[in-house]
């Protein structure tokens, strides 16, 4: 797998994702995310618009995969969606 480019919060976003897979609260992942500044600076509409796409593409692969944990991961990515609307525009 290549490197890729991409804003450097987006790193601390999909460890929230694996942290609620590991059974962290939204709260407790958040907090955990808030120790990088790319977290703590993240622009709430670009945050907003990266978790949407990211629930569509969980959904998308539970959909096409019946397997448990894809199911768990589209819920898991679904909340944080919602969760993510709330977040402070800066």
């Amino acid at each position: 797998m290549a490197p890729t480019r991409g804003a450097a919060w987006i790193d601390p976003a999909v460890l929230i994702l694996r942290l609620l897979e590991a059974g962290h609260s939204l709260t407790s992942a958040d907090s955990t995310a808030r120790q990088f500044p790319s977290w703590r600076n993240a622009p709430g509409p670009a945050l907003q618009a990266f978790t949407a796409a990211n629930a569509a593409a969980w959904a998308e692969n539970a959909r096409a995969d019946n397997a448990p944990w894809k199911a768990a991961m589209g819920r898991h990515a679904s909340a944080f969606e919602t969760w993510a609307k709330t977040f402070p525009v800066r």
